[in-house]
This record gives structure tokens, sequence and C-alpha cells, in this order.
């Protein structure tokens, strides 16, 4: 069966990058594990940010990536974001990603206690960007390192910035709460 789910990833993958490089235009969301290499898929965003960056022109910024996790599926993106790239594909290990109902819709998303048996959640799709530091973090905004193996041996690929209201984020720094591409 371990033959069967490879072969079927393959499969999965070699289609996606099919789709990806028919078009002429941008794919509204991209499968980043599907990259041998997703530092340079960050790496153009990061590049893309720094070139309509409109800040003078004798000073010097730090650029960082700045991540909103939407309540979307990758079914339902149409269209590429004006700014950076949608990516999916990222799993999220130490808690569960849990979407809440308001009036009929989905409005909100928190990070809640796994449960014991779960070993991780997928996450849904992620709005990536990179724009200058942002010193104004609040209590609540925990960024959580994604790294592209499970294995952990280098350093994060970039940070997830997870708000989640109420909760202090170093309950998620003890917990070793992480992300990673799968």
């Amino acid at each position: 069966t371990n033959t069967l789910t490879w072969i079927g990833d393959i499969v999965q993958r070699c289609s996606h990058l099919e789709r990806a490089l028919q078009g002429r235009e941008r794919v509204p969301c991209l499968w980043i594990s599907i990259f041998s290499s997703p530092e340079g898929l960050l790496g153009t965003i990061m590049h893309e940010a720094v070139q309509t960056f409109d800040g003078a022109a004798n000073t010097f910024e730090v650029f960082n990536f700045q991540t909103e996790i939407t309540n979307r599926d990758k079914d339902h993106i149409r269209e590429s974001p004006h700014e950076g790239m949608f990516v999916y594909g990222i799993s999220l290990y130490g808690a569960s990603w849990e979407r809440t109902i308001n009036e009929g819709k989905m409005s909100a998303r928190m990070m809640q206690d796994v449960s014991p048996k779960s070993k991780f959640t997928q996450l849904p799709v992620i709005h990536v960007t990179a724009g200058p530091s942002q010193t104004d973090r609040t209590h609540c905004l925990y960024q959580c390192p994604v790294y592209s193996t499970r294995a952990m041996d280098d350093k994060p690929l970039f940070y997830l910035d997870i708000f989640n209201e109420n909760v202090h984020y170093s309950k998620w720094a003890l917990r070793g709460l992480c992300c990673c591409m799968r």
C-alpha cells in the first residue's frame, strides 16, 4: 500500500504541474509542497514585494513574509491575489484548526487543543505576501515556524502568523507548535 500511495502522490503532483505550466496566466492557488525546493517560490514572492516597494530610495527596509490563513479551500479560489500568492498543502502539528460558523457563513477561525488521537490538521489556503517588518506585534499573535519536512532539521522556510484571540502566544510556543509541508 505504501507503493500505491507513493504512485498516487506522484500522479497528483504531475497533474498539478501540468495545469500550472499549460496556461499563460498565473495559477490562482499553488500546492507549495509539490516543489522540491519551495525556497525558490518564496524567493519570487519576496522579489516581487521588493520591486514594488514605494519606500524612500535611501532607506534600508528589512522584508519579512506576512501570512494570512483564509477560510477557503483550494477548490474555491478562482483568481490569484493582486499581491503575493495563495498556497496550500501545509499541515499543523500540535493543535487543531477549527472553522466556526456564524449565521450560516464561515466567519471565524480558531486554533484549539489537539485531540489525543489526531496527528495533524490540514490548514486551508494561506495568503503569503512580503513586506517591511512590523514591530507592533500583539501578545495573541504566534509566529508558527513552517518547515519543509517533519524532521525540522533546517531553519524554517517562513513563519505563519496565527492570531488566536485571548490566548497568549507562549501557550503554543511551549507546546512546540509547528507546521510542515505535506
